[in-house]
């Protein structure tokens, strides 16, 4: 713990020298995200969150139960005389926090850091097709695709890697990034964050991620396509599958209700079979396969506004996993609403039972404006959940299961105040 206290510590304390020495001669935007909060059950115990065991996400409002932030900086390093010619730094730091005391820290084990985000970027060099292009390097968030209500990075080949973004074909924009990330195996969400996953040392698996965007195809409508294509590597001596790929298509419809509509279709095969770009599966053989469709939409209508999904995933010989939900937001005025969230999880093993989930939310918020987007935000919440007896007894269980504050419930409800901000 010392040790990672001390690697968190010197990389802080890295980020913040280059972007001093930066700032006296270049300008540099400081952003970030936080949410941060208290909560309690129904059972006399602290905020539990509700998530069905298999589903690879879990509807946030009033449903979220640590302290969590992310602190970046971007900085314009360097810009030509003469021409279009520019260099940008961009450096992440997050943390995350039991939220149980005053004093959470590495030492403690009740906090972690970690560095998200260390790349550069070179634009401006070329001509043609190639004047919007973009050179970059280094560990970063990559062209990352979410549905905000339930925190899904359905589309996220992040990590470490390099590659050329934005070339102009005139019907749309070509990338291509190669990137390598640890292999992962035997985690039972496999979406989960790094820190759930269980690393296989020695093996890694190495992605050519190739991505066409801004395909116009109706009037305010676009397609997106890309594949990523994984390969093993580190395979002497140690078990592993076969090499595989994720394929993606994904429509965008702006102007949707005065917001706007997405859908997006997934394939993956081998390795992508679990269709996790940054962590795929290294021990999925080649004829393991899994297909997935998300469809989310936003709306913005006077005082009405909010966010609807629905996803279903299908783990070929494995299980299938639907998710639906949406969180409409009533505005008072400017800074006043009332949010509401209802979203349902259900996971059917290939041969098992169902496990189900519903969760519900009521939450008065002050926001900084009547948009759905609008933080920072404050919000109190109430939230009550009910699941099945398969849902509490499989895989650790909702809230813990029969070990959990519910115990051999099969319903609880949370209460509590929060904050969340980006900037």
């Amino acid at each position: 713990m010392i040790q990672r206290f001390k690697l968190a510590t010197t990389v802080a304390a890295v980020a913040a020298a280059l972007v001093a020495q930066a700032a006296s001669a270049a300008p540099v935007d400081f952003h970030g995200y936080m949410r941060s909060g208290v909560g309690s059950s129904n059972k006399d115990g602290k905020q539990t969150c509700f998530q069905l065991p298999g589903a690879y996400a879990k509807y946030r409002l009033g449903n979220e139960c640590e302290t969590y932030g992310e602190l970046g900086f971007d900085v314009d390093a360097w810009k030509a005389a003469s021409g279009d010619g520019y260099m940008k730094l961009h450096v992440m730091e997050a943390y995350v926090a039991n939220q149980n005391r005053d004093w959470e820290g590495t030492k403690d084990n009740t906090a972690d850091f970690a560095l998200r985000q260390a790349w550069a970027e070179a634009g401006g060099w070329g001509q043609g097709m190639l004047a919007t292009a973009k050179l970059w390097a280094g560990k970063r968030f990559y062209q990352r695709h979410d549905v905000h209500i339930n925190d899904f990075y359905y589309w996220d080949n992040s990590g470490p890697g390099a590659g050329i973004e934005d070339i102009d074909l005139g019907f749309g924009k070509l990338s291509y990034a190669y990137r390598r990330n640890a292999a992962q195996s035997g985690a039972a969400v496999p979406s989960a964050p790094a820190q759930w996953q269980v690393p296989d040392d020695g093996k890694t698996i190495t992605s050519n991620d190739i991505r066409l965007s801004g395909v116009g195809v109706n009037p305010g409508g676009s397609l997106e396509f890309g594949v990523d294509i994984k390969s093993q590597n580190n395979r002497d001596g140690v078990a592993h599958g076969d090499n595989g790929f994720i394929a993606t298509v994904e429509h965008t419809q702006n102007g949707f209700l005065g917001g706007f509509n997405k859908l997006a279709l997934q394939y993956g095969k081998g390795p992508g079979s679990n269709l996790v770009a940054a962590y795929p599966d290294f021990d999925a053989k080649s004829d393991k396969k899994s297909w997935r469709a998300v469809e989310q939409f936003v709306f913005e209508s006077g005082n009405w506004n909010g966010m609807g999904t629905m996803v279903y995933q299908d783990q070929k010989d494995n299980y299938t996993w639907f998710s639906a939900g949406v969180r409409p937001v009533y505005h008072f005025n400017d800074m006043f609403s009332l949010a509401t969230e209802v979203g349902y999880d259900q996971v059917k093993p290939d041969g098992g039972s169902k496990r189900n989930l519903w969760k519900m939310t009521i939450a008065p918020q002050i926001s900084a404006g009547k948009s759905f987007w609008a933080r920072p935000t404050l919000r109190m919440f109430y939230t009550y959940a009910k699941w099945n007896d398969e849902a509490r007894d499989q895989w650790g269980g909702v809230a813990g299961g029969t070990g959990g504050v519910f115990g051999n419930a099969t319903s609880g409800s949370t209460y509590g105040a929060q904050v969340e901000a980006w900037w």
